[in-house]
């Protein structure tokens, strides 16, 4: 009891800024791994999936919240019913002090790749055997179908939780022993890991980089190209407009000359008739010549028909030409140029700013600039299905 009262007597821990969320976490009771803390154990679940792995869980307890700093790889055999007997105890208790003083037992691990997490009862036992109280997590894990839930105990017992944290810090001590589990093996001078999730976010950030610059090329020439053909579509659909207006005209021309001569040719007939008609006429009256001359002649004006065609044709040739020009080649110029669409990005579930920025930009540095962008007040506070303009 003294214990349990001097932890919760601690100081309660400010919630992680830079966090990822997996699965639905509950608001009353969290729990936060530190990512160095996740990655030791999944690589060493993956390191040799013909065997169960087991692990102990280190770290802090707030007042409802659970911070897992640190995990000792321990290896107690495949034999459940012979785990944490007195010298397991004994060499996580002398590990945890080498490693992680100050930290305490919070929960344990197990990894049996390609069997599905399942809390069965010789499992549910032997947590509440060795770890008798319900602030105790346990974690099940399986690396090949790419599970794990986490266990706490509750108002029924053991019961799976839907959700947790992962959060990022710089963890020294768990690197330190990442770094000795591996012989030194991955460690940088300065004795921290490398970051490979930093490392594999600048290496997609630069072929997004590239990618964005093909797409921008592409567009300018796409953009080009269309405005060149509508250009020359505008010309061709004018240049054929004038052909069939010339031709037109032509052939109005052509219709006249032909009514013109037409009519000459009619208006000399009949004159040639008369004058014959006088010659053989014996002591008619003029009268009579006159009348037999208007019999002749044909009632209609043959003049007026090319009256009638010259008054049509300037109709055909109209000023509508021009005017269907002007506004063909003024929507042409008209037409801006279509501008690119800022990248948009729509938030999942787990998604930080941190995060973002690091898979956009290779950087932390942007994250000011997006909540600028989006008018975020809290860069901490985005939700699933938010979508965030990138600059």
């Amino acid at each position: 009891m003294e214990l349990i009262e001097g932890r919760y007597a601690k100081e309660e821990r400010k919630f992680p800024k830079n966090v990822r969320q997996i699965g639905e976490p509950s608001a009353g009771s969290r729990i936060l791994i530190e990512d160095y803390v996740y990655t030791f154990l999944r690589q060493m679940a993956e390191a040799d999936q013909t065997c169960i792995k087991t692990a102990i869980l280190l770290g802090e307890f707030g007042t409802s919240d659970i911070y897992i700093q640190g995990a000792l790889d321990i290896d107690m055999g495949q034999e459940v019913a012979g785990w944490f007997s007195h010298e397991h105890w004994r060499e996580i208790f002398q590990e945890a002090q080498t490693w992680f003083e100050g930290l305490e037992v919070v929960g344990w691990f197990m990894a049996n790749p390609g069997f599905p997490p399942e809390l069965t009862k010789e499992l549910q036992n032997l947590h509440l055997r060795n770890f008798s109280g319900e602030q105790y997590v346990f974690l099940q894990m399986d690396v090949v179908e790419n599970e794990e839930i986490f266990y706490r105990y509750g108002k029924k017992g053991l019961a799976p939780l839907c959700g947790y944290y992962i959060y990022y810090e710089k963890n020294e001590r768990m690197q330190a022993y990442m770094s000795q589990r591996r012989g030194g093996v991955g460690i940088e001078p300065e004795g921290i890991l490398k970051d490979r999730a930093a490392a594999r976010f600048r290496n997609v950030m630069q072929e997004k980089k590239e990618q964005n610059t093909q797409k921008k090329t592409m567009t300018f020439l796409y953009t080009s190209c269309t405005f060149l053909v509508m250009v020359i579509l505008v010309i061709g659909i004018t240049m054929v407009n004038n052909y069939d207006r010339m031709t037109d005209m032509e052939r109005a021309l052509h219709n006249i000359s032909e009514s013109l001569g037409e009519a000459s040719g009619q208006q000399s007939a009949p004159e040639e008739a008369v004058s014959e008609d006088i010659e053989k006429a014996d002591g008619t009256s003029e009268e009579e010549q006159s009348d037999a001359v208007a019999e002749q002649v044909p009632e209609e004006a043959v003049v007026e028909a090319p009256e009638e065609a010259q008054e049509e044709a300037p109709e055909e040739v109209s000023e509508e030409q021009p005017e269907e020009v002007q506004e063909v080649m003024s929507q042409a110029v008209q037409e801006p140029e279509p501008e690119p669409e800022p990248e948009r990005y729509e938030v999942k579930a787990g998604d930080t700013l941190l995060e973002i920025c690091r898979a956009k930009y290779g950087t932390e540095d942007m994250v000011d600039e997006i909540c600028e962008q989006n008018g975020l007040e809290d860069g901490d506070k985005i939700y699933v299905g938010q979508t965030l303009v990138l600059p």
